[in-house]
């Protein structure tokens, strides 16, 4: 029905997000572009134009990055990094968890709280336990 439409469509970012960067150790292009990050809690933009003229036309509506950062500020994802380092995380976000994205939440809040950088909210990726690799 058209009610439920809406709503799915809304979770359809993180999935189809996921699924890219899946794709990516495969697909030479995604490869330059895009990666997960050797951990799997986070995961990179190697390439911006690269990534904006041929990944992401491939999964998203977005042409402009800014589009595409603000999404992943309103699921929840944080930069990690200054200047041009593009790296992101979510705690519920994790390579070979799919099922972790179910927590994710896409949130309203308007202005440039929502994912901004906080040094104390940034795990220390190497101490934490390897993720399984599908």
């Amino acid at each position: 029905s058209s009610s439920t439409s809406p709503r799915r469509s809304k979770s359809e970012f993180p999935i189809k997000l996921y699924a890219m960067l899946e794709l990516a150790d495969n697909i030479p292009v995604f490869a330059r572009a895009v990666t997960w990050l050797p951990h799997g809690r986070a995961f990179k933009v190697l390439d911006e134009d690269t990534f904006m003229e041929e990944v992401v036309p491939m999964f998203f509506n977005q042409t402009k990055i800014r589009s595409f950062n603000r999404q992943l500020h309103l699921w929840g994802f944080r930069r990690i990094g200054r200047g041009n380092e593009k790296v992101w995380f979510n705690d519920n976000f994790l390579r070979g968890v799919p099922a972790s994205m179910e927590h994710l939440v896409r949130t309203k809040i308007k202005g440039n709280t929502v994912g901004s950088i906080d040094d104390g909210t940034i795990p220390n990726f190497d101490a934490l336990p390897s993720l399984p690799i599908c």
